[in-house]
């Protein structure tokens, strides 16, 4: 006891840094393995309304149904839904877009402001060159922006 009293501050100072470094250690500990109850994404998704799998069905069928599609395929990541549809070669480009109007006209009006919504349109045979056509719609805009012929590396170098 009598070592304590006599080295009384470098004691307090190595108490403190013991305890300094446990906290960094339980915080580096939380970061690398967080808890399991809480979702990756964070709240995003808190009051997300739910999509109904016979939506997504009756939109594929009636983009299909259209004789302008061959596949349509669909998945989401966390608040974008993603269309991919493939295209008959001969299928115009306004004529595609015009697809993007039955994806909108059958989702409700709580989905359509909660969900980002992309359309990816390809020409499986390579026969159109206009494709690919990709259509974005942000939950705060009114209709699809639209950016076609877009190819990997196209970054405008010359």
């Amino acid at each position: 006891m009598e070592f304590i009293k006599k080295h009384k501050a470098q004691f307090i100072v190595g108490v403190v840094c013991l305890i300094l470094l446990l906290l960094a250690f339980f915080a580096v500990y939380r970061m690398f393995y967080p808890s399991s109850s809480k979702s990756v994404y964070g709240d995003r998704l808190e009051n997300a309304p739910e999509i109904d799998n016979a939506v997504i069905e009756k939109i594929k069928n009636e983009i299909i149904d259209s004789d302008l599609a061959l596949e349509v395929s669909y998945e989401t990541k966390v608040v974008t839904m993603k269309f991919f549809i493939d295209v008959k070669a001969d299928t115009k480009l306004e004529e595609a877009k015009q697809l993007s109007e039955i994806v909108l006209n059958n989702l409700s009006t709580k989905i359509i402001d909660f969900y980002d919504i992309e359309i990816f349109f390809t020409d499986p045979s390579g026969e159109n060159t206009n494709y690919p056509l990709i259509g974005y719609h942000s939950k705060k805009a009114e209709e699809f922006s639209w950016v076609d012929n877009v190819t990997e590396g196209d970054d405008n170098e010359e």
